[in-house]
């Protein structure tokens, strides 16, 4: 228990104001040691059932703070379960902290229950795997040791230029409860007021190192900044202004630009040349900033493998986009010289509005007939208002978001873009909610995050609601489920193409294995977790519903399902391609 308590108050004193549990016998002293924390005000703790659930929690809550948020669990496979998002957090550099109890590691391989190996579970995807193998369970405790392990873990995490996923691995033996919490309380008031919360309190803890210098940039070549995820926002926003004239294409969670370019429009960039009539213009950019880590868009993946174009990278972490081996230069920082060649900006001016155009066409031809996911986030983003958080889900949603036009100024946009994947959605939500809420525990509303996302990845992360009744909930978190009875994604996709449907007797082929086709009744899923339930079968009905939840003052978690139509989805894709493929 002893150990427990000093390494808790040490995680506080490195800057943890939230936490997560789930229950467990072997972590009883992790649990107490949090639970007194937070009955003395130092910290904000969260008690979740499913560990992926809590892992995913507290993911969250560390994207939206940038603070360290550790989630405890007992041995076993609870452990195994937080490894989707400490794959996530070590990709997008969250500092996720996993704290697993254990039994003595002698008892490894001898059949003792619920004993497996896991010191290293994590292996690769955790930046810092450590261990309190001895000191939790000699005594006295050496205070020294636990407290060093605890800042090292929190360093780790936090760490601007390779912070991430952490574990630290606690073997606990018997007794694992105190005497009485009297005695518990006392103990850690004694650690507490040992010295200064702040003695040592690595966040916010002088300048920002970066790893990389500074380039310059070109700009009488034909250039384009292509924005992807950045874990600074400061620093990404420094960037962007020194690239202010430069046009850019920007992923919906990356910084918005001051000149963006349409995402739609970006295969106009790989034609090399465009004309008609007596008219004819270049839109090969010669030059190509990327900013952060950006994914989702194949016409950008083909520019970037393009040899003929140089390539610099621009991130403030050991990560750098090269995946074709085609960069040219890594820098942190930029400095721009010379002018845009004659015409450049006017082209992609022109790219943009193309490509934006060609998004509200087939919106606007096709609402009466069809309401898709494109039409649901469309919907969303035009609700928008500053203060606002979104969440988006990794697959459909944030690609619909680009088409939709994001990212916009004064709205935080957060997806699992690290590895990209769809677990854990509903719970990042529930995380980014709350903390985006306690920036100003002033305000006399919560502000608003909103969240989107397919049935499928609402599914998959169902007990994401399980919120227990002693349990702090969101206070403004509005779920937009845009339920299309399967995955969307792949429509537009190369499994989505007709010869691919069937097989020759009439089998289904794409739709059983690619669409996924679920027949959930969602409206029943949330009255038996708590959560009030909307519907929306049309572009009107939605926009209706998210006008009210802006005016009307709400509590809690609201889920609306937007009953769309994914059929339509692979023809509209086709559309929009059309329009912006140069003749």
């Amino acid at each position: 228990m002893e150990a427990s308590i000093i390494l808790v108050d040490e995680l506080i004193r490195g800057g943890v104001r939230e936490a997560v549990v789930c229950p467990g016998s072997r972590s009883a002293p992790l649990a107490l040691a949090l639970a007194e924390a937070d009955r003395a005000r130092r910290l904000r703790l969260h008690v979740r059932t499913d560990e992926r659930t809590g892992a995913f929690l507290a993911l969250g809550l560390a994207k939206a703070t940038g603070r360290a948020v550790p989630v405890v669990m007992t041995s076993g496979t609870a452990v195994a379960n937080c490894l989707p998002a400490m794959v996530e957090a070590s990709l997008s550099h969250v500092p996720l902290m996993v704290l697993s109890a254990n039994r003595p590691l002698s008892l490894v391989g001898t059949g003792a229950n619920q004993t497996i190996e896991q010191a290293e579970i994590f292996g690769p995807h955790a930046v810092k795997t450590l261990s309190l193998q001895g000191l939790a369970m000699s005594e006295p405790v050496d205070h020294d040791a636990v407290r060093a392990i605890a800042r090292e873990g929190v360093f780790a995490a936090i760490d601007p230029i390779a912070g991430g996923g952490v574990h630290i691995d606690v073997p606990l033996v018997e007794p694992l409860v105190p005497d009485n919490l009297d005695h518990l309380s006392l103990r850690a008031q004694a650690e507490a007021e040992a010295k200064p919360d702040d003695a040592q309190n690595p966040v916010g803890a002088g300048p920002r190192p970066l790893p990389h210098g500074c380039a310059t940039v070109d700009l009488s070549l034909r250039t384009l900044v292509v924005a992807g995820a950045v874990t600074d926002d400061a620093w990404a926003r420094s960037v962007m202004d020194e690239l202010a004239d430069v046009p850019a294409l920007a992923e919906p969670i990356a910084p918005a630009p001051d000149f963006p370019v349409h995402s739609a429009g970006a295969a106009m960039f790989t034609a090399g040349a465009v004309s008609q009539g007596e008219y004819s213009a270049t839109t090969r950019p010669e030059q190509i900033v990327v900013i952060g880590r950006p994914t989702l868009h194949r016409p950008v993946s083909r520019l970037l493998a393009d040899e003929s174009i140089r390539v610099v990278v621009i991130t403030e972490t050991t990560t750098v986009t090269n995946v074709t081996g085609n960069v040219a230069e890594v820098a942190s920082m930029v400095k721009v010289v010379g002018e845009h060649p004659a015409g450049w900006t006017k082209v992609c001016e022109a790219i943009s509005d193309l490509g934006a155009g060609a998004v509200r066409d087939v919106l606007s031809t096709s609402a009466d007939e069809h309401f898709t996911g494109l039409h649901a986030v469309a919907v969303v983003a035009d609700s928008l208002r500053d203060g606002d958080a979104l969440v988006l889900g990794a697959s459909s949603a944030i690609r619909d978001a680009s088409r939709a036009g994001l990212p916009f100024d004064g709205v935080r946009t957060i997806a699992s873009r690290g590895a990209a994947g769809i677990d854990g959605t509903v719970s990042t939500a529930v995380g980014v909610s709350m903390a985006h809420a306690a920036m100003d525990p002033t305000a006399m509303r919560a502000p608003r995050t909103i969240a989107v996302m397919g049935d499928l990845t609402f599914l998959h992360d169902l007990t994401g609601l399980n919120i227990g009744p002693m349990e702090r909930r969101p206070e403004n978190l509005l779920i937009v489920v845009v339920n299309d009875a399967g995955g969307a994604i792949f429509e537009s996709l190369e499994p989505g193409v007709d010869k691919l449907r069937t097989f020759g007797d009439g089998t289904a082929a794409y739709e059983r294995v690619f669409g996924t086709p679920v027949d959930v009744a969602i409206e029943p899923l949330c009255e038996g977790f708590g959560v009030e339930y909307r519907r929306a079968d049309n572009v009107t009905e939605l926009a209706e519903l998210l006008a009210e939840h802006a005016e009307v003052p709400a509590t809690g978690i609201t889920v609306v399902e937007a009953r769309v139509d994914r059929a339509w989805r692979r023809e509209m894709e086709k559309k929009i391609a059309q329009a912006v493929t140069p003749s």
